[in-house]
């Protein structure tokens, strides 16, 4: 994985969020991208990318993809087919979320860089994909 501890805390505050805010605890489908987990739970290749969070059947029979980015991540062109990618396949899908934590920071700018992406063409659809970016977060 090769990720910074910057990276890796803010995995942790997503997982976290996801895990009581949306999951009511159960983290049994939650699949993460960590050092620590197993490869049988890390999640699947999405447009070539791997997410750091997938949960593909949260409560409401919803969709879960969600990533962390660091402030020296957040706009690259990596990080922008990413997102280009994820919220594409959340757009496919009828109940769909998409998450994205951010150093504090970094916040409108990451509302700023989400927004302008479901925005374009390559994520037909994505405009209608619930969206949440996580507000105070360190990183």
């Amino acid at each position: 994985m090769g990720e910074s501890s910057s990276h890796i805390r803010l995995v942790e505050q997503l997982s976290s969020w996801i895990l009581h805010h949306l999951l009511r605890g159960d983290g049994g489908r939650m699949m993460i991208d960590h050092p620590d987990s197993e490869a049988a739970a890390r999640p699947p290749r999405i447009g070539g990318f791997i997410p750091d969070v997938y949960v593909p059947c949260a409560p409401g029979n919803r969709l879960i993809i969600a990533e962390a980015k660091t402030g020296r991540d957040l706009d690259t062109k990596h990080s922008l087919d990413q997102f280009d990618a994820f919220l594409g396949r959340c757009s496919q899908v009828e109940n769909a979320m998409f998450v994205l934590a951010v150093p504090w920071d970094m916040v409108r700018l990451a509302e700023a860089i989400i927004r302008q992406t479901a925005n374009r063409a390559g994520a037909v659809g994505a405009h209608n994909v619930t969206t949440k970016v996580l507000e105070k977060l360190s990183g």
